[in-house]
């Protein structure tokens, strides 16, 4: 066997044969001259040409170039391991994964994306709600002034029919100062309002209420629905600036999407309400041209055109009062976008009839409309996050269906000595013809 692989790596032009004698059992003998081994044996370095730690030039002890030890890992004879191969790789996981990852990241994008629209929509709402809460305030401070002027008035009256009265002249007196105090606070709150700074006007607004009811005389708010209004439009932007901080904060997609619903939701209450005291300011105004008219009619009821004016008022007063009422339901499910034109169907019926809607009411329904599309944009995108969620948890369930297969296609043993290689038990280098070019050193060693 081991001449056979020999005569593998060794031309038979460089072998002497020499055939047994005739009649005899074949038999042939191979002889390996020095210049065979030449051919199968590779070049061996002596063995003093290597570096050798500690040794100079010349064969002199010189301090190690690792001074200070090393750390001297003992190497087994035989290397042992086994080769493994993961066949989930053949089945796309790596693809799969990677689908997974990036929905993953297009659901977080597009939920900071729905967190940063509910921020917005809850900011205007903040905003919104002050402002509207300002603008009725003004309205009961100037229902307070107008009290406290007719409580003037009646002192003043007193006073000038006996004027020698000690308590006609305190009363008096005490009515002119409240009135001015009262008067003084309107105009800050007003100018406030005009600047923006709605907090401040709803503080200065509610100091003119407090001064005359102080006075001892009796305030009544403007309006029941809207102050109503108010309040509900309050709670409302608290609770969008809850649900949009808590959006910005979570990590999570899906928290993200329900809080920045909850955010667009209550700003579009917000937008509601601020509709409902558009639609409310509009009844009030046909109101007030209503008992105008009829108190016209009343001083002359034989006029036809008075009569008229009349009957034409009542029937705008109907259609505003029915639009406040369509406003006032749907604030209360939060569709602003009903509200809102609710309110505009209000202010059209009582503009017939000669209702000059305030520049502030107007701007109120103008920011009112802005925010209800803010917050429809905010809906949008909560829902576009679900969607994306919905697509991320998909993949990653189709990922993680596809199952790890590790499997163990065999054992691998090197020898370090040798140089023999093994795989599952089977050669996988001629460790025979090493024992030959060992044999072939030993030859060239000893000059033959």
């Amino acid at each position: 066997m081991r001449i056979h692989r020999f005569l593998s790596l060794v031309p038979l032009a460089a072998m002497a044969l020499h055939p047994a004698p005739t009649g005899a059992a074949v038999a042939v003998k191979v002889t390996i001259t020095k210049k065979d081994c030449r051919r199968v044996v590779r070049h061996q370095p002596a063995g003093d040409v290597a570096y050798q730690p500690g040794t100079g030039f010349g064969g002199r002890k010189v301090a190690p170039a690792d001074i200070g030890g090393t750390f001297l890992l003992t190497l087994p004879d035989v290397l042992e391991f086994n080769v493994t191969r993961d066949l989930s790789y053949y089945l796309g996981k790596p693809e799969a994964d990677a689908e997974a990852a990036q929905a993953a990241a297009n659901a977080a994008d597009q939920a900071q994306t729905a967190a940063d629209a509910a921020e917005t929509a809850a900011s205007a709402a903040e905003s919104l709600a002050s402002k509207s809460q300002a603008l009725v305030a003004i309205e009961d401070a100037e229902a307070a002034v107008t009290a406290m002027t007719t409580e003037r008035d009646r002192a003043l009256a007193d006073y000038t029919t006996n004027p020698e009265s000690g308590s006609n002249t305190r009363e008096y007196n005490t009515a002119v100062a409240a009135l001015t105090t009262a008067q003084a606070s309107l105009t800050s709150a007003e100018t406030a309002y005009a600047a923006g700074s709605y907090a401040s006007a709803t503080t200065s607004a509610n100091s003119a209420v407090s001064t005359v009811t102080t006075a001892g005389v009796s305030v009544s708010a403007s309006s029941s629905s809207s102050t109503a209004a108010v309040t509900s439009s309050t709670t409302a932007a608290a609770s969008a600036r809850t649900a949009a901080d808590s959006a910005d904060v979570t990590t999570s997609s899906s928290t993200k999407a329900m809080e920045t619903a909850s955010a667009a939701s209550n700003s579009q209450t917000v937008s509601a309400e601020a509709a409902v005291i558009a639609a409310d300011e509009a009844v009030q105004g046909t109101q007030t041209i209503y008992d105008a008219a009829v108190a016209a009619y009343t001083a002359d009821p034989t006029d036809a055109t008075k009569k008229t004016a009349v009957s034409t008022a009542s029937s705008a007063l109907t259609t505003a009062s029915s639009a406040l009422t369509s406003a006032q339901t749907a604030a209360a499910s939060g569709d602003a976008s009903t509200a809102i034109t609710a309110a505009a169907s209000a202010v059209t019926a009582a503009t017939a009839v000669g209702y000059a809607e305030d520049a502030n009411v107007t701007a109120l329904r103008t920011t009112a409309s802005a925010l209800n599309t803010s917050a429809s944009s905010a809906t949008t995108e909560s829902g576009e996050t679900t969607t994306a969620t919905t697509a991320a948890e998909a993949a990653y369930k189709e990922a993680a269906g596809i199952p790890d297969m590790q499997v163990n296609l065999g054992t691998v043993k090197f020898n370090l000595k040798t140089g023999a290689l093994y795989f599952n038990g089977k050669p996988m280098n001629d460790v025979q013809s090493l024992e030959i070019a060992e044999k072939c050193r030993e030859i060239l060693k000893r000059g033959r």
